[in-house]
């Protein structure tokens, strides 16, 4: 059996639908699968909330006490708002094996349309005069009580963040390992009468070698326990008390002997991460040795917390593999662990919802499950956590984009944007993450820049190129760009998924074609010097800067210093363009060396208080070639 679904009202930051507690939607559904779930996403967004009302309902295989604070009562964020008097928490069980239906028999209802049984229990918590009120119960209408023993096949396996492995797994009380051991059917009682386990008579012999050692005659030991005593009867105990004290070991009782064992992997003392290594083995050694024991379901908090990533992923596999072991509830806010783990294993907890991603919930086909599995790698991974995202194609974007938009005010780690290198044109794979069969909205903006890729006539007009241009014209060429950016924006766009293209052709030719393009060609100069053994930066930056300014003085007649207002033709755009295009130069060395000299000009204009037309910040804000990679970075970063 699996818990399959999660409904919250009124439990800590998860409210509920309507304004009548009884008939009121809960304020979230989870979804769980059989197996493995993960719920990703930033902090603060409800992960432990979801975690803790499942160890509130179903309490843990540790015994810690739990009880409602006044606090866990959801209170809305408006002004003068009281908290709720009422919560109300409920877990539905899916997959029933023939013996867990038996075990849970008389509590079970049947589905409908599949006639399988399900098991529906809930916790139900109501502030009265300084107080909280708990019920259990089970069934749809919760109108039953269930027995302790049927109770106590429901508790989880819970390992809170920075938890205290080393109680758990080293002798003690409480300790972990001796409640595991004691479950296993190794430990059981035997059901002869009077017969004891082997591992009681072993210890019964080691006890009388031991308390011997301390009483026997001859033996060193017993003149310690005689000077103790001597000290007691002589200077503690009064005349009249004839006590002795003994050392022996205590606990004969095979509980009393679990208590006293330790779990170790070697021979020195372990550090945090090796103890919360065996503490997750031993919990899955439970569940191996006790298939039909009821439900089995282990809650980990921040598994980053517990393991380095190495061992996250050896877990994660195990799982994975293990067919029928149990059911795992994770958080993460790792991009480690949200690269590796299967999509159809996610649940994205944004805000005040959750987004299993499994198939039946998002519109991605199986190819692109397929394709993600295999490239969305950490770095990527971190759409899953943004409150923002921009996708882009290649190198030049993902390293000029970032720059453009501190530039014009709008710095994207300010508004919590990510900004995802997709490495090719498969950013409709990505943008399909985001895109939900019931069409929920994902809470988060999406801008996906892209390149039109039509060339320009220049390209065809080029001498070294063999291409027939007596059919091609302008007017052509526009109806072509035209008929395609309708194409691609009506195949990827949908709900707050924006894609942004480049008017003409690439990123690198509109910044050729705009009131830029003299920071383009420094760039590109600087550029093809990169791999001189004398490259000195400072010294190119000035040289090339001069170097520049001559070329457009041989172009235009004017300096540098009013380059800005010039209109130059559309062949100079593509002469510049043209050593990218051939690849004379790397697009991506460009890029880097494009958006340094960019905010060393902005720099030093903000420090003149420069505000003319001729500023870095005012061509990028409205220069119609570069108009869309700042409409990219708005739809991102709008409040």
């Amino acid at each position: 059996m699996y818990l399959s679904k999660l409904r919250i009202w009124n439990f800590r930051r998860y409210s509920m639908i309507g304004d009548t507690f009884d008939t009121a939607k809960p304020g979230i559904e989870v979804e769980f699968n059989d197996g493995l779930n993960v719920l990703i996403g930033e902090n603060d967004t409800g992960k432990t909330a979801i975690i803790d009302a499942i160890r509130y309902v179903l309490r843990t295989q540790s015994g810690e006490y739990f009880s409602f604070d006044e606090k866990d009562f959801f209170k809305s964020n408006t002004a003068n708002a009281n908290r709720a008097t009422e919560l109300k928490i409920e877990c539905e069980f899916d997959g029933l094996s023939v013996a867990e239906a038996g075990a849970f028999l008389e509590w079970c209802d049947y589905r409908k349309n599949t006639h399988k049984q399900y098991l529906q229990i809930r916790l139900y918590a109501k502030r009265v005069d300084g107080r909280i009120i708990q019920r259990f119960g089970v069934g749809e209408n919760a109108s039953f009580q269930m027995d302790w023993e049927a109770r106590e096949k429901l508790r989880v396996v819970y390992l809170k963040p920075l938890r205290d492995a080393l109680t758990d797994m080293t002798h003690g009380y409480k300790s972990r390992l001796a409640q595991i051991l004691s479950a296993l059917p190794t430990f059981k009682t035997n059901s002869k009468e009077g017969e004891k386990h082997k591992l009681e008579q072993d210890y019964e012999n080691l006890k009388k070698e031991v308390d011997g050692y301390f009483s026997k005659k001859g033996e060193e030991g017993t003149s310690i326990l005689a000077d103790l005593n001597g000290i007691l009867t002589g200077h503690f105990l009064r005349k009249n008390e004839n006590r002795k004290a003994n050392i022996q070991l205590t606990g004969s009782e095979l509980p009393e002997i679990l208590r006293q064992l330790d779990l170790v992997l070697e021979t020195n003392k372990s550090g945090l991460g090796s103890l919360n290594l065996l503490c997750i083995a031993a919990e899955l050694l439970l569940y191996k040795e006790q298939p039909n024991s009821g439900l089995k379901l282990t809650l980990i908090e921040e598994l980053e917390a517990h393991l380095h990533p190495q061992y996250q992923l050896s877990l994660i596999n195990y799982i994975k593999e293990q067919k029928g072991i149990g059911q795992f509830i994770l958080t993460t806010h790792s991009t480690v662990l949200g690269s590796t783990i299967p999509l159809e294993n996610l649940i994205i907890v944004k805000e005040h919802n959750v987004f299993p991603m499994g198939s039946e919930y998002t519109k991605l086909s199986k190819s692109s499950y397929r394709f993600l599995e295999r490239f969305l790698e950490a770095t990527r991974a971190n759409l899953f956590f943004a409150k923002g995202v921009i996708l882009v194609e290649g190198d030049a974007e993902n390293l000029l984009i970032p720059t453009i938009a501190y530039i014009i005010g709008r710095p994207l780690h300010r508004y919590g944007v990510s900004i995802v290198n997709v490495g090719s044109t498969a950013y409709k794979r990505y943008a399909d993450i985001f895109k939900r069969k019931d069409n929920a909205d994902f809470g988060v903006p999406v801008s996906i820049v892209s390149d039109l890729d039509i060339r320009a006539l220049e390209y065809y007009q080029d001498k070294g190129k063999n291409y027939p241009v007596d059919n091609y014209n302008p007017e052509l060429l526009e109806k072509e760009r035209t008929e395609k950016k309708q194409k691609l924006k009506h195949e990827t766009e949908e709900g707050n998924i924006r894609l942004f293209l480049s008017p003409q052709w690439t990123l690198e030719y509109e910044l050729a074609c705009s009131r830029l393009y003299k920071y383009l060609w420094q760039a590109i100069l600087i550029g093809k010097k990169e791999e001189n053994k004398s490259f000195d930066y400072e010294s190119l930056l000035k040289e090339t800067d001069k170097d520049v300014e001559q070329k457009l003085l041989r172009c235009h007649g004017k300096s540098c210093c009013t380059y800005g207002s010039v209109t130059h033709d559309k062949q100079l755009s593509y002469e510049i363009f043209s050593s990218l295009n051939d690849k004379k130069v790397s697009k991506a060395i460009t890029a880097q060396y494009l958006a340094d000299i960019l905010l060393r000009q902005h720099e030093k204009e903000r420090e003149n208080n420069d505000d003319s037309q001729n500023t870095v910040k005012y061509i990028l804000e409205n220069d119609p070639y570069l108009k869309y990679i700042v409409d990219a970075i708005k739809h991102v970063t709008e409040p």
